[in-house]
């Protein structure tokens, strides 16, 4: 049975469809304008999703600044993480054939009820405490008129829908509104096209199945990147729409399906010339961030909860926002003063650096007896020469800062022994292998230098369970990993979940992943150029950060042997632009 926000979203965009094919004529303008502000509404309610659930919870949690509250709702998201891994664990237990697995599957049953009545009796227990905590984590779509009230005047929203049978387009800005809807990109399409381009971007025959940099295995035979599906992609999805963003700098994305998977900045905004192989035509190429510094949002929803809860100081709420509901509250700061930097990384290894790519198994390779990792299999993991520079360059940018490198960068010291400097810290860095959710009961999470043996307090794994429980307070999180984008790093899934979600909860305003596995040296250029014009003479600017990643960006594609996109577009900047 198709949803009810489904089914309302595909009338209302039938309806557009109907009355644009109809004719232009003045008698049906203001019909058409109606359709399309309901439809734009309507489509919202199809972009649910996980990390766009956690950021409206953390920014309701943080709007009612109330202890009672926070204990709640901090155990709230533990009771759904352990739901989450209990029927992760029981869908496993069912398909095993082994004559044990019906012991523990009982047991793992009957904990999983316990969890889920409690979580129940959690979410009642809100609801009858604190009404407007469960009102601003109400699913709630954005109008048009709140939409551009909430933008900045050197912004724009793409907002992108694929539907079965079409792709619907709005560009929305302070000034303009423009709609599309691009009739040859349905699903099937959409996801033939997104397919052709990571393709080109990874390769899903090396190393089991893992996507990697295919120019670090190939040489000068890479893969040619396919740019004239990505000048497709961009004709069919941004030119129509493009006249509302003319003059905007920065350029903020709500995007579904498989596009989730695909970082924008790889579409072309012109036909191709020179062979796709040839690096020089790579390097002469106009791209898509090139015009606009990117960023991207789990919903539309989420511009709200960013710029009008999630904000320490009420005087720095966006003149968009909404009256508030109850008193106003300021954030309590962390004890101490603020710190700049706290970062974590390039982890002891045992491993030759013979890829030289931040990437790993899935988490299922390392998990050992029950839910803790596999020291040994962790450690045999490449170590990562380009992490230890990227770190000791931020380390001399700030003096004074946190940055645990080798040795001290331990799961123990992430989740207690710098748990209070990580709280008061501006930016946080992790510099690391990142692994992939498996497909049994392990979860995406980061690499930590292991322990000589493993404990539920350090297991040289940061889950994302374990680092949705950190406590920051955070402007930007930077995960220079390889696939902390999604939850498996493959089209399909559902965008910006696994790591994302697990820091925007933890109080993360913006968090940079990326969707393939990355190269340790390209990388270490690109964030360490990042850092170098994040804290520039425009550190103040709007879309600072998506500025930031895009002068990144910019530093990698000087160097001819990086003009691949594999090397420079994989990573995204989720959340707050600036």
């Amino acid at each position: 049975m198709i949803p009810a926000w489904a089914a309302r979203c595909l009338a209302s965009v039938a309806a557009i469809a109907a009355v644009l094919a109809a004719g232009p004529a003045p008698a049906r303008q203001e019909t058409t304008a109606a359709l399309r502000a309901e439809a734009y509404e309507a489509a919202q309610w199809a972009i649910a999703s996980d990390a766009a659930d956690a950021l409206a919870r953390v920014s309701a949690r943080f709007a009612q600044g109330d202890d009672a509250l926070g204990r709640l709702a901090e155990e709230r998201e533990n009771l759904i993480q352990r739901r989450d891994r209990l029927e992760r664990e029981l869908e496993r237990l069912y398909a095993s054939g082994d004559a044990d697995a019906l012991a523990d599957r009982t047991r793992a049953r009957a904990i999983w009820e316990t969890t889920v009545e409690r979580l129940r009796a959690v979410d009642a227990d809100i609801d009858a405490r604190f009404p407007a905590y469960s009102e601003l984590t109400s699913p709630r779509a954005l109008s048009i008129a709140e939409t551009q009230a909430l933008l900045g005047p050197d912004e724009g929203l793409l907002l992108v829908l694929v539907n079965p049978e079409a792709t619907y387009v709005w560009g929305i800005s302070r000034e303009r509104v423009e709609w599309a809807r691009a009739e040859t990109l349905g699903d099937a399409a959409m996801a033939a096209a997104v397919n052709r381009l990571r393709a080109s971007l990874t390769s899903a025959d090396v190393r089991g199945g893992q996507d990697v940099d295919p120019i670090l295995f190939a040489g000068p035979q890479a893969t040619p990147f396919d740019r004239t599906t990505a000048h497709r992609l961009y004709t069919e999805l941004v030119r129509p729409v493009e006249a509302a963003f003319v003059g905007k700098k920065t350029l903020i994305s709500v995007v579904t399906g498989a596009l989730t998977s695909l970082p924008l900045s790889v579409l072309t905004t012109s036909a191709p010339t020179g062979s796709d192989a040839a690096p020089e035509a790579l390097a002469a190429t106009p791209w898509l961030i090139d015009r606009y510094a990117l960023a991207t949002l789990p919903s539309v929803s989420s511009l709200e909860a960013l710029r009008c809860h999630l904000v320490a100081d009420p005087a720095l709420r966006s003149p968009g926002c909404p009256p508030r509901r109850g008193a106003v509250v300021r954030r309590p700061e962390a004890g101490g003063a603020r710190l700049l930097l706290a970062a974590f990384g390039a982890p002891l290894l045992t491993g030759e650096p013979a890829n030289a790519t931040r990437g790993s198994p899935a988490a299922d390779d390392v998990t050992g007896e029950g839910r803790l990792a596999d020291v040994r299999k962790l450690r045999a993991l490449p170590s990562l020469p380009g992490s230890k520079l990227e770190l000791e360059t931020l380390k001399s940018r700030y003096p004074g800062s946190l940055v645990r490198i080798g040795s001290e960068a331990t799961e123990r010291a992430v989740r207690a022994d710098d748990a209070d400097a990580l709280s008061r810290a501006r930016f946080v860095v992790f510099s690391t292998h990142g692994l992939m959710a498996g497909s049994a009961a392990a979860e995406p999470g980061l690499v930590m230098t292991p322990p000589d043996q493993a404990t539920e307090a350090d297991d040289g794994y940061l889950s994302a369970s374990e680092a949705a429980q950190l406590r920051l307070n955070a402007e930007f999180v930077v995960l220079s990993a390889c696939n902390t984008a999604a939850s498996d790093g493959r089209p399909g899934g559902e965008g910006l979940s696994g790591l994302a979600r697990a820091f925007f909860y933890a109080g993360a305003r913006s968090v940079m992943v990326s969707h393939w596995e990355v190269s340790d040296a390209a990388t270490t250029t690109l964030i360490t150029s990042a850092f170098a014009d994040l804290d520039g003479p425009h550190a103040t600017d709007s879309g600072v950060r998506a500025r930031a990643l895009q002068a990144g960006i910019r530093a990698v594609r000087a160097e001819r042997r990086w003009a691949h996109p594999a090397y420079w577009a994989a990573f995204t900047l989720v959340g707050e632009p600036g």
